[in-house]
């Protein structure tokens, strides 16, 4: 009767083990999931940002640029939107399945640029 109580217990004690082993390792496949999830958002938000500031200065050495075009990295793909008014740029990034969207507005370019607005928007 001593080594069935024994036994029962180090059996016990062995399932409520594994059964929070396996509780961490989800929990931790789960992190890695969004940490990932976040540098690729990271990566798409950074390459908007460069495609915008490209953009920008191709605006102030043409006043006349009409942007529509399409810029490639090793990293993901960056659309300068067809420019919009007095001088609204709009541009879309993708970067490993994530999208981010910049939209600027410019005031004037010369003598020196004056931006008013630069936020990253859900959609135009």
């Amino acid at each position: 009767m001593k080594g069935f109580i024994a036994l029962t217990t180090v059996l016990i004690i062995l399932v409520i083990a594994l059964l929070v082993g396996i509780g961490l390792g989800l929990r931790s496949i789960s992190e890695m999931k969004m940490g990932l999830q976040k540098s690729q958002s990271s990566e798409s938000y950074y390459l908007a940002n460069l495609c915008a500031e490209q953009a920008l200065m191709k605006l102030k050495e043409d006043s006349n640029y009409t942007g529509n075009e399409t810029i490639s990295t090793e990293n993901g793909i960056c659309e300068i939107l067809p420019i919009e008014g007095s001088w609204t740029i709009k541009v879309s990034a993708t970067s490993s399945n994530q999208i981010k969207k910049m939209k600027i507005i410019v005031s004037q370019i010369n003598p020196q640029m004056i931006i008013v607005s630069w936020e990253e928007v859900p959609d135009f």
